[in-house]
């Protein structure tokens, strides 16, 4: 008698991880895609807490909360 296994809740980790040249649009297309929110649901976020415009890269986002 075959066992089911449970299903993953979340797909593979690699598919979380975002390029560091992408930019944040297309990282925060991303994050909804994978999580199955709604569109527009998603901002990202520079240290001071103001929204990241959507044309700045991955890298350079991480590179600011990185010199905080």
């Amino acid at each position: 008698m075959a066992r089911k296994t449970a299903k993953k809740q979340f797909p593979a980790r690699r598919k979380f991880n975002l390029r560091r040249d992408a930019t944040v649009a297309s990282g925060q297309r991303e994050i909804e895609r994978v999580f199955g929110l709604p569109e527009g649901s998603v901002r990202l976020h520079l240290p001071s807490g103001r929204p990241a415009r959507a044309d700045k890269s991955i890298d350079a986002l991480l590179d600011g909360y990185a010199r905080r």
